[in-house]
């Protein structure tokens, strides 16, 4: 009976430390891509980790064809991050010379923003290995980990045939990938949306020739790859292990970051930093509360987006003029009387311009959006007629 109904049954302790031993090591795209998020020693933990399993690693083209595709914007995306954050830090202090009634050149607000930046920076420095793509330290070291560990690219007759069977596949919500299949399936480079299949037609085709089980570790969390039970994960999907066991006669198993952290630590005397786990933890739950509200916001009518756009542009528009008033008051009273500014009131007159033109480019972009709501609307009512 146990190898008839085999993919229903959860691994026993014992049997994922033999497979642990033994298997070949898929890391998912968003598990290298999210070494640029992590910290230095995260990040570093982490790399010396996948090196343990140099001779028994393997990733799918189509992952090497991700990570290099969305490389870039990531590492960007980061480096933003602090300067969005040095943008919040002058708001913060900002707001602390309103609030408390002091003047911008405060020997105290000198004091905190020296301090602020210099933990920045310091922070930065320490942290944000890459800066530039053109000198990406993090990509050297992969290329060194997965130096011919990596599968061939599949010809156009292939991916064309994966494509087909997944427009089926996604019908009938059988995984992986189904819930990417908005991902700009309907645009010449389609690969976004079946890009989890992708991956798994690889994986199994792997597995096959080679004779090889798999041990599949990812930082993607959706139900498409995981059983999800009252909001706890038992393992991979049902449909998942079948398939795996049925064509490749191998076992599988998959691991998110946490999960394979926590099983490192059991099986190896070189331990990972708990503070790689805690910090893996929050970069999880951050991507289940963004999926969470953008799972909330595909409910949404396109009626009460364009309510919503409205609000926030009235919002923002209130903002830009009450620092336009500021600005214009300090003008009628010192520039217009040819009067000098001090220099508290310059820095006041300063920010508030500074503040004001972030406003208005955040202005701009949402009237664009409310533009393409509308246009959006209006085409979908002409649909309907």
């Amino acid at each position: 009976m146990k190898n008839t109904i085999k993919e229903f049954i959860e691994p026993t302790n014992k049997e994922k430390q033999e497979l642990w031993q033994k298997a070949i090591f898929v890391f998912d795209t968003n598990v290298l891509l999210n070494l640029y998020r992590y910290s230095a020693k995260t990040r570093n933990s982490l790399l010396a980790a996948f090196e343990n399993f140099k001779d028994r690693v393997w990733i799918p083209y189509q992952v090497a064809y991700e990570y290099m595709h969305k490389r870039c914007e990531v590492i960007y995306e980061t480096v933003q991050r602090y300067d969005q954050f040095k943008k919040e830090m002058e708001s913060f202090t900002n707001k602390a010379v309103e609030t408390l009634r002091l003047t911008p050149s405060d020997d105290e607000i000198s004091e905190l923003k020296r301090y602020l930046f210099k933990w920045l920076d310091s922070n930065k420095d320490r942290n944000l290995l890459v800066v530039d793509a053109e000198e990406d330290e993090i990509l050297d070291k992969i290329l060194t980990i997965f130096e011919g560990r990596v599968g061939a690219q599949i010809d156009e007759t292939e991916l064309n045939r994966i494509k087909e069977d997944g427009k089926k596949r996604y019908e009938k919500c059988i995984p992986p990938g189904f819930k990417d299949d908005k991902k700009k399936k309907n645009q010449e480079d389609d690969n976004n949306a079946y890009g989890d299949l992708i991956i798994w037609k690889q994986i199994i085709k792997y597995a096959k020739e080679k004779g090889v089980s798999i041990v599949y570790v990812t930082h993607d969390q959706k139900e498409d790859w995981w059983n999800i039970i009252k909001g706890k994960t038992i393992g991979p999907r049902i449909e998942l292990r079948k398939e795996f066991i049925t064509e490749t006669k191998q076992e599988f198993h998959m691991y998110s970051m946490n999960g394979f952290i926590n099983t490192y630590n059991k099986m190896n005397k070189n331990q990972i930093d708990k503070s790689a786990i805690e910090e893996v933890i929050g970069l999880e739950k951050a991507d289940k509360k963004n999926q969470k509200l953008k799972k909330e916001n595909e409910g949404i009518s396109l009626s009460e987006k364009i309510a919503r756009t409205e609000d926030i542009i009235e919002k923002i528009q209130n903002r830009i003029l009450r620092r336009e008033k500021i600005m214009k008051d300090i003008e009628n009273k010192y520039q217009k009387q040819g009067i000098i500014l001090p220099e508290n009131i310059q820095i006041q007159y300063d920010n508030t311009k500074s503040k004001k033109e972030e406003l208005e480019e955040i202005y701009e972009k949402k009237l664009q959006e409310l533009v393409i709501l509308k246009q959006t609307l209006r085409e979908n009512e002409v649909i309907d007629t």
